[in-house]
């Protein structure tokens, strides 16, 4: 009974962290870091690597005197977020776009510093954040938020009660570079619950599974030394990172 529930635990996981990739074959080349991988191979699970259109990026403005000024033809705001990311004193602004076009296509992200009376394009990602729309126009996901913390960290938050489970990644602003630093993810199976965590800046994957047959629900965590090279906001993709972990140290 125990291996039945860890078996379909482990499937509910890898099931609910690879439903979204036939999502992102809409956007132009994408650059991840050296250490990430899109096969998995994991508990008779087995996923082909992602393939992206060659599409022709849009013209993305690095400054001007209005954020609507750098917002491209075709795209207009979906998600957004104000703070202070940099410790400057002044109001930064993160804008997830979408494509007015094309509501299933990778979503690009922007990170916008305010530099006198002018706004400039400090980042910008393709992979942060997952589409918002399947190809059959269903949500990937049942709630969608990013936010800058009180510490000045940016946190992307993507969840689900279906397949696609829970998704969160956390940001900072460190040496002038913003780079990933948290991960965690759940998800819920037949039997089971299973909860990931990566920190990124401690080198450390935590995996807890929950036996939700049991009255008591009895869990299991275990904890593993994980170091990847520094990931910076422009080439992370916090799901295939996460699935990486999964396969090199899930057990």
């Amino acid at each position: 009974m125990k291996a039945s529930i860890k078996i379909a635990s482990i499937f509910a996981l890898i099931f609910c962290l690879f439903s979204a990739c036939r999502n992102e074959e809409k956007q132009q080349n994408t650059v991840t870091i050296p250490a990430v991988s899109t096969h998995v191979d994991t508990a008779g699970v087995k996923a082909e690597p992602k393939a992206r259109l060659e599409n022709p990026q849009p013209d993305f403005p690095t400054s001007g005197n209005k954020i609507e000024d750098l917002i491209p033809q075709y795209f207009e705001v979906d998600l957004e977020a104000s703070g202070d990311l940099n410790h400057d004193g002044l109001e930064d602004k993160v804008l997830v776009l979408i494509n007015t076009r094309d509501t299933s296509a990778l979503r690009p992200t922007l990170v916008i510093f305010k530099i006198g009376n002018a706004y400039s394009v400090n980042a910008k990602s393709f992979t942060v954040i997952e589409p918002k729309y399947r190809e059959d126009g269903y949500l990937n996901y049942d709630f969608e938020d990013v936010s800058i913390d009180k510490n000045g960290q940016l946190v992307f938050t993507q969840q689900s009660t279906g397949p696609n489970g829970s998704l969160e990644s956390t940001f900072k602003y460190i040496n002038n570079e913003l780079v990933l630093i948290n991960i965690n993810s759940f998800a819920m199976g037949a039997g089971g619950q299973t909860a990931l965590k990566l920190d990124l800046f401690k080198g450390v994957f935590e995996q807890t599974d929950i036996n939700t047959m049991e009255e008591d629900m009895p869990s299991k965590t275990t904890t593993k030394k994980y170091k990847l090279p520094k990931v910076l906001f422009a080439d992370g993709d916090p799901r295939e990172i996460m699935i990486k972990a999964f396969n090199t140290n899930g057990e």
